[in-house]
């Protein structure tokens, strides 16, 4: 049976991030989308939040198993018996993070592959950190998340930006 896990922070997911999902999981038999904790990066939302999140946008993929870690993505792939990576590209910086992680769970695992995908050209240049960014000023982002949970993303953020203050 074919697995293969896309694990990233997903804070808060975007439509970019379920492009890959979907496409993703016609590749493979089981997709664990993961998430994890960036130590690089303060969450805004729980990861049981952003679990919770992505099952309910992806309750319609009878495949994809979400799910979350502490751990690293390579350890929780061999766990579940995982063969592949599956990694998303936007741009050149993205590149530069995404070869050094590649080189660092190959030396982990080198029966692990990675597959890089690409999101759709409407995708290209959304992030999570760009979504952050659009709420604080009070811009639309309808047309960057998924509308099952475009309002929770942005009362969350809002919430978030106002305690910081």
């Amino acid at each position: 049976m074919s697995k293969a896990v896309y694990a990233g922070s997903f804070d808060p997911i975007t439509l970019g991030h379920l492009d890959i999902m979907t496409r993703a999981a016609k590749q493979f038999e089981i997709l664990y989308v993961l998430v994890t904790e960036n130590v690089e990066k303060y969450p805004i939302f729980s990861a049981d939040d952003r679990v919770r999140m992505i099952k309910k946008v992806t309750a319609q993929i009878p495949n994809i198993f979400v799910s979350k870690t502490n751990d690293l993505v390579v350890r929780f792939a061999e766990k579940h018996g995982a063969t592949t990576l599956i990694r998303g590209l936007r741009n050149v910086k993205d590149f530069e993070n995404e070869i050094a992680l590649y080189h660092f769970n190959r030396n982990l695992n080198q029966n692990i592959e990675t597959i890089i995908l690409f999101p759709s050209y409407k995708h290209t240049y959304v992030s999570s950190s760009a979504i952050k960014e659009l709420v604080t000023y009070n811009a639309d982002i309808s047309m960057y998340v998924p509308h099952e949970i475009h309002d929770e993303i942005l009362l969350g953020i809002k919430n978030f930006v106002q305690s910081s203050k």
